[in-house]
């Protein structure tokens, strides 16, 4: 039977250490997403104090056989009510089921609208041709990604760029923020560059594509 390695960040608050993590895209942050962006570096340390603990405070928690990490909703003598960025209550708890308060935050680079990261990404594309030498075809099924990402930003409008579609959804800006910082770099977990790009480029699209119908289709609830 295979064991679990241990959690750095569990790991360092018991030994009354603080703990720094980069918050990365994707879904890690569902229940907590307006409270924590992504690329948000993060620093978590154990409570030595209960008086430390305030009302907005995002905590890690012992809850139940596991942890979570959420916010700080309301406080009552030596009680706290636990909340998600939501507005989901999960109920209350002591200072003894409090594992690590975040003390720091730094935020990333600005994130830009969208019209511009969309011509970085293009910019990126057209930088990885070059540099591979990639054919017409290649060169042009590369490029049609933005050109269906403009697409559907037209089609969705401005006021729904940076709209969640529903719960546990990214919004479309995400998306293309992601793919787009991706593509900068020009880093590729394997030696195909042009394949591996195409490839998470049509895979946004196609992500692009189910927010789109989740906004068109579907009844929101």
């Amino acid at each position: 039977m295979s064991k679990h390695k241990p959690d750095p960040l569990l790991e360092a608050l018991k030994r009354g250490e603080s703990y720094s993590w980069t918050a990365p895209d994707g879904g890690f942050f569902a229940s907590m997403r307006k409270a924590v962006k992504h690329g948000q570096t993060l620093t978590m340390s154990p409570v030595t104090d209960p008086k430390e603990i305030q009302v907005g405070d995002m905590v890690l928690v012992k809850w139940h056989q596991s942890d979570i990490f959420h916010l700080v909703g309301e406080i009552q003598d030596d009680k706290f009510l636990i909340v998600n960025s939501l507005g989901g209550v999960n109920g209350w708890v002591t200072v003894k089921d409090i594992l690590g308060r975040i003390t720091k935050v730094v935020d990333p680079e600005p994130r830009p609208e969208l019209p511009v990261i969309l011509e970085q990404l293009e910019t990126a594309y057209r930088r990885l041709i070059q540099l591979e030498g990639a054919s017409e075809e290649a060169a042009r099924r590369l490029l049609s990604i933005v050109d269906d990402l403009r697409w559907y930003a037209e089609r969705l409008g401005e006021a729904r760029w940076d709209t969640y579609p529903r719960t546990n959804k990214w919004t479309f800006i995400q998306h293309v923020w992601h793919l787009t910082k991706e593509a900068k770099t020009l880093e590729a977990p394997v030696a195909e560059r042009m394949g591996y790009f195409t490839d998470r480029g049509k895979m946004c699209v196609g992500m692009v594509g189910e927010l789109f119908s989740l906004f068109e289709y579907e009844v929101q609830e």
